[in-house]
């Protein structure tokens, strides 16, 4: 009895056995968990930069930096406040600025510098300013600078003078809500046209478009920042076209989109050039409450390169760079110093090459510039695997299998994981195989027959 009850245990081995291998070879994917969804951070981070610590070179320190920028010859032009310092006391209640009678800055407000050495190239734009913010440099060379204590915008055409503005708009300290009038304007963008945008601003909440000519073509944007605003707005999430500070523009030509850096909301707005309709809007929890700067790059099918900068919120967080992809609205990337000496405190502005291989980022405190340089691109970015998917009434979901294999690239290419995925599932089999050997060895010199157990169809089980 104990032979036969032996082998008959032997034999159930072989069935169980066999119906294991079989299963395992329809369905190797069983014996190891689904992959996890990849943090949306490291989603396609194809783009790894490091910190450059030693640039750029400059004996002298500098007041905070409010604006960097890029010019033809791919230098880097800096805009600074020097001894200067915006403080609570600089404007009054109705945002007139205190300390015009100690006179415009007497040293040089902008610099250029060498991308490479760091070494200075230039320098100018002394006793023409009181509280420099924003620069941009078009593309014929022209630089625009943006004064919010004289409430004005300025185009120099170096080739012409460093001294006296090709184009001035806006009424000197003077602030104002008319179509020739700003208050704390923050930035501007030049089309290939000659058509400008003004981000205006501080108090006015609006962007402004001019012919190149400086001549109003239209304007749009709503004032939200709660300091300033003289409405209450409704409550929920605030509408499109409402700006807590347009304090940044990036154009997206390759689009036609103005894309702006909505500060006080956290987020970014972009927007048809011709017409100023609304198009879309980007934000993220990485990201936070506060986004001072942006700059579209036409690469990988668009990024917006953004900064933060300190949060008021409990759960604030990190001051740093996101790379944002604008397909799909995430966060594919970051960028910040690799060092607790230059760590960011509060970054203003920031510019980028138009490969992504070099970023710029301009800090009012401490009052520097910084220097990043990719040091490695991948040939495609990494798969990323979708754990959820969100339906029409806002709930998450399991993604179809799908979605695992299209983010796999829909390929039978073997990966690191499914190598190692394969080798287990081989060993299981090859020991299993050998198991049945000796159990069948067992069963027919018990006198056992195995058949009655083999008779169970087993095509069923992968299906």
């Amino acid at each position: 009895m104990t032979s036969v009850s032996s082998g008959a245990n032997a034999c159930k081995i072989i069935f169980f056995l066999k119906v294991l291998c079989i299963y395992l070879v329809k369905n190797p994917h069983t014996v190891y968990a689904r992959p996890q969804a990849v943090p949306q951070s490291l989603n396609a981070t194809n783009n790894e930069y490091t910190y450059v610590s030693s640039w750029p070179i400059l004996e002298r320190k500098l007041g905070s930096v409010s604006a960097v920028a890029i010019d033809g010859a791919g230098d880097i032009v800096i805009f600074h406040r020097a001894s200067h310092v915006w403080t609570l006391s600089s404007f009054d209640t109705a945002n007139r600025y205190l300390e015009a009678t100690g006179g415009p800055i007497d040293q040089h407000t902008v610099l250029r510098f060498h991308h490479e050495t760091g070494q200075l190239q230039q320098e100018w734009g002394d006793k023409l300013f009181y509280m420099p913010h924003g620069l941009t440099i078009d593309h014929e060379g022209n630089y625009w600078l943006t004064d919010v204590a004289l409430h004005q915008v300025f185009k120099f055409n170096l080739n012409q003078s460093v001294t006296q503005p090709e184009l001035a708009l806006g009424t000197r300290f003077e602030p104002g809500d008319g179509m020739y009038h700003f208050c704390k304007p923050t930035a501007v963008a030049v089309m290939r046209t000659g058509e400008f945008f003004v981000a205006d601003g501080y108090c006015n909440g609006r962007i402004v478009k001019y012919s190149a000519d400086g001549l109003p073509i239209l304007s749009w944007g709503r004032n939200s920042f709660a300091l300033t605003r003289t409405f209450t707005l409704p409550p929920g999430p605030v509408p499109e076209s409402f700006f807590a500070i347009p304090h940044a523009l990036t154009l997206a030509n390759d689009r036609e989109l103005l894309c702006v850096a909505d500060r006080e909301q956290g987020r970014v707005q972009c927007f048809h050039t011709g017409n100023g309709t609304f198009h879309s809007q980007y934000s993220s929890p990485e990201i936070g409450s506060r986004l001072f700067s942006v700059k579209y790059i036409p690469i990988e099918g668009g990024l917006l390169y953004t900064i933060n900068g300190p949060q008021f919120d409990l759960d604030a967080k990190p001051v740093g760079g996101y790379i944002i992809e604008m397909v799909g609205g995430r966060v594919v990337g970051r960028f910040q110093p690799n060092n607790t000496v230059h760590a960011f405190s509060n970054p203003h502005e920031l510019a980028v090459t138009d490969d992504g291989a070099e970023v710029y980022v301009a800090e009012l405190n401490p009052q520097m510039v910084h220097k990043f340089r990719r040091t490695r691109v991948l040939s495609s970015p990494s798969p990323t695997f979708p754990r959820e998917q969100q339906t029409a009434s806002g709930h998450f979901v399991d993604a179809p299998e799908a979605s695992y294999k299209e983010a796999m690239g829909g390929t039978s290419d073997l990966t690191a994981g499914s190598i190692g995925i394969f080798s287990i599932v081989s060993t299981l089999i090859v020991t299993s195989l050998l198991v049945i050997l000796m159990a069948r060895v067992i069963c027919f010199r018990s006198g056992a027959s195995p058949s009655q157990f083999d008779e169970v169809p087993l095509r069923n089980m992968g299906e």
